[in-house]
């Protein structure tokens, strides 16, 4: 039996350890916020919906990822559950109010409509600030931090530009009939 050791061996067992263990920390998360959403609003549809939006935030701030740092190491990689937490919390606001408005009788259109420039911007002040939170961190020296903070600044934008953008037309394509 041989076994290897070393520095570089231990950092490459520990990432493969906390990136699996972030996958799992992930899909419990992502399903614990589905089922609280569900709980909430007392229906699975729009909370189905806003959780497509959020994977879709979550896939364009994979790319960014890649684009901006291209890896993640031993601290960013828990930004996945930071965007599930935080991300759908626009999803939630939006759904909300397009809900109530539903409730009093509005067309889809203009539900959809009324709710956008309702909460639109607030949703995006929320983002921008929480954005701007984030990247403060990434002036600390400390390179694990810097880039977590990178990294989940630019992904709680596209998250949020998801619950703007995504969700309203998802929304739209499956409440327009009713």
């Amino acid at each position: 039996k041989i076994g290897l050791t070393g520095l570089p061996i231990m950092e490459h067992d520990e990432m493969q350890s906390s990136q699996s263990s972030m996958f799992w920390a992930s899909v419990v998360s992502l399903i614990g916020v589905a089922l609280l959403f569900i709980a909430g609003f007392g229906g699975i549809r729009h909370a189905m919906l806003a959780n497509a939006a959020l994977l879709i935030g979550m896939a364009w701030a994979f790319g960014y990822v890649t684009l901006s740092i291209g890896h993640l190491n031993i601290l960013s990689v828990s930004f996945t559950v930071t965007l599930i937490g935080i991300g759908i919390d626009y999803g939630v606001y939006y759904s909300a109010r397009y809900l109530q408005l539903r409730g009093q009788r509005r067309g889809c259109n203009e539900a959809l409509i009324e709710t956008s420039r309702g909460v639109g911007p607030a949703i995006l002040t929320g983002a921008v600030t929480t954005a701007v939170a984030f990247f403060a961190a990434g002036f600390t020296h400390f390179t694990g931090i810097a880039e977590l903070g990178i990294i989940a600044g630019g992904g709680i934008l596209l998250c949020a530009v998801s619950q703007l953008v995504v969700l309203p037309g998802i929304i739209c394509l499956v409440d327009r009939s009713s």
